[in-house]
């Protein structure tokens, strides 16, 4: 009966050794899963800023382009009113000698805007 309360307690004695050793490993694995979490933080708050800054150039992008077809859309307006100069220019004979740019020297000139999508 000693021999086997003695072989129970060296199991026992054993048994808590294994249990600390797995604590310790256990709250070691913690530690490292804690760092990852911390640096998963901070790379999703970088990612954060990151698309803030392309969501903003974006817009800025946008804003351009609608700046540049509202050009176009002018610069078309005024060739417009090119245009009709000249033909009111080939209608009085007067005007003719007036050295005013025609409609074809300005194509000429390839002053024709180009149209964005």
């Amino acid at each position: 009966m000693i021999v086997y309360q003695q072989n129970l307690s060296q199991q026992a004695s054993q048994c808590a050794q294994i249990i600390q050793q797995l604590i310790q490993q256990t709250q070691q694995s913690s530690n490292m899963y804690q760092q990852m979490l911390q640096q998963e933080q901070q790379n999703a708050a970088q990612l954060d800023q990151l698309a803030q800054k392309e969501r903003q150039a974006v817009q800025t992008i946008q804003f351009v382009l609608q700046g540049h077809q509202t050009a176009i859309q002018q610069m078309q307006q005024a060739m417009q009113i090119c245009s009709q100069l000249q033909q009111t220019a080939q209608q009085q004979p007067g005007l003719q000698s007036a050295g005013w740019p025609t409609a074809q020297s300005w194509q000429n000139q390839n002053l024709q805007p180009r149209q964005y999508q």
